[in-house]
């Protein structure tokens, strides 16, 4: 039977356009230039957002005056639509303008909406194939952006509820169209399988829009998982794994069956030719000197990074405290990471540092530093042999080993042994025990200060100031400023009682 529809999918690309990970100059199947999608009148090719920030390519744009080449590459696999996603607002709106005015794709996104219409967004849209099928579209976006997105980013531009907006825009449609599809750009807070909830947050709601809005499918995003032919209720749910490694196919037939399927892009990429150029320049960039170190330092597992400290994770709280002047700092890692040669280079220090994070001060009682520290411990868990492990939270429904935060300016222990919450047995500053009514600073990255990563708390503390350059500038910054930056092989977090 011929099908009916296929769409093409991509979404949190973010920038990865080359067949590289940046870590080396050795290619891999990756890229949003390495894919090619076949195109005839039913055939529909969709990007859900977070585009145009979380790469070193971007971050050299961005950091160099060079044009982003984002749109470009899109425009070349003739996509159709794409929604936002909320990385998509980290350089405010004049950025995402200019973004989504070179797009040939239209951008849908119910939930956005702009008071000085800079930006180029329907609600929804239905779009008649060649063979008559009525196809229904409607994009949104998670509203944590509001948490998240620093207030200048956001002048003027609206985020609200995805859930209603949803339900208007497929009441406006209803009668309109023979199927209807969302392009979500959030996750997905239940597993599939069993129905157990992941998170009682709104920060992904993909299951209760299954229940709620009457979608086809729903392409998902945001959470950078790997879904293929998911289903929660009526609705066929798939969301692509990030940096462009892979796209999902959908296909659907005259019996408005879905089939859908994970592709991995080209496993020979090339890098056409009208992109060697800015690509020759981006490496030059990257394998720059730009500093000294007394060893280096290369990345090791999470676990046993979390167990007996990372220099990596002691390297960025050194930059922050000397940025920020703060009693005490906190830093996570990304999910992979390149590490440091004792001879650093720009690649280094972007490869290992990808977030797009500026920095914020707080002013923390020794209260909440405890309960940020409790939190943190819940990182562990121990097997059913007893052995320690990573807890199921930083695991499912994705890895997010950067919600375990490093601290520097204190020391700490925790005891695995002890249940979740009454864990840390020791918390000292220079030797001397913090007292629940003392009062420090505490520097962090702003997303972390927005409270992600299940540290609400620290959405109350007093903000004593932000600290505007992102923290790889800071990281190279600091690194061009020292001759040798000697480290120290101790780190300030013991753990005790656990059987690896």
């Amino acid at each position: 039977m011929t099908d009916k529809l296929t769409i093409y999918f991509t979404s949190d690309t973010h920038g990865y356009l080359y067949p590289t990970d940046f870590c080396s100059e050795q290619p891999r199947p990756m890229g949003l230039l390495s894919m090619s999608f076949p195109k005839d009148e039913n055939t529909l090719i969709i990007d859900g957002g977070d585009t145009i920030q979380g790469s070193p390519l971007t971050y050299f744009c961005y950091s160099q005056g060079e044009t982003l080449p984002m749109a470009a590459a899109l425009n070349r696999l003739s996509c159709d639509y794409v929604t936002l996603g909320n990385h998509d607002f980290n350089h405010g709106p004049r950025v995402l303008a200019d973004y989504l005015s070179s797009l040939s794709a239209c951008c849908l996104c119910a939930n956005v909406s702009d008071a000085e219409g800079r930006l180029p967004l329907a609600p929804y849209t239905v779009h008649v194939l060649g063979n008559g099928l009525r196809v229904g579209l409607i994009g949104i976006v998670t509203p944590w952006i509001n948490r998240w997105e620093k207030k200048e980013n956001l002048a003027g531009i609206t985020v609200s509820d995805p859930l209603e907006a949803a339900r208007d825009a497929a009441t406006a449609l209803s009668g309109r169209v023979d199927i209807l599809v969302g392009i979500y750009h959030g996750g997905i807070e239940r597993d599939l399988a069993t129905g157990r909830l992941f998170s009682e947050t709104d920060e992904n709601i993909a299951c209760r829009l299954c229940e709620e809005i009457p979608f086809d499918l729903l392409l998902t995003g945001h959470q950078h998982m790997a879904l293929e032919q998911g289903r929660w209720k009526n609705t066929v749910l798939v969301q692509p794994p990030a940096n462009a490694t892979h796209y999902v196919k959908v296909t659907m037939d005259a019996n408005k069956h879905f089939a859908s399927k994970l592709c991995p892009v080209s496993p020979t990429p090339l890098i056409p030719s009208a992109e060697t150029d800015l690509f020759s320049r981006l490496n030059r960039w990257l394998d720059q000197p730009v500093g000294h170190l007394s060893r280096p330092l290369p990345p090791g597992d999470h676990l046993e990074m979390a167990l007996h400290g990372s220099s990596i994770a002691d390297f960025f709280n050194r930059v922050q405290l000397s940025a920020s002047g703060a009693d005490v700092s906190c830093s996570c890692l990304a999910n992979s990471l390149r590490g440091f040669n004792a001879a650093v280079t720009v690649r280094d220090a972007v490869a290992s540092y990808p977030f797009a994070n500026t920095l914020v001060v707080l002013d923390v009682t020794g209260s909440v530093l405890r309960q940020a520290l409790e939190q943190c411990a819940t990182y562990f868990t121990h097997d059913e042999n007893g052995k320690v492990r990573i807890s199921d939270p930083f695991l499912l429904p994705k890895e997010a080993h950067y919600n375990y935060d490093y601290f520097a300016g204190i020391e700490y222990t925790f005891d695995l042994s002890r249940p979740a919450g009454s864990r840390v047995v020791s918390l000292t500053r220079n030797g001397l025990p913090v007292q629940p009514a003392d009062h420090l600073s505490l520097v962090m990255n702003d997303y972390r200060a927005a409270g992600s990563g299940d540290f609400d708390f620290y959405r109350s503390c007093p903000r004593l100031r932000d600290i505007q350059t992102e923290m790889s500038e800071l990281l190279l910054d600091y690194l061009q400023s020292h001759d040798l930056i000697d480290l120290p092989e101790s780190h300030p977090v013991t753990c005790i009682n656990y059987t690896l």
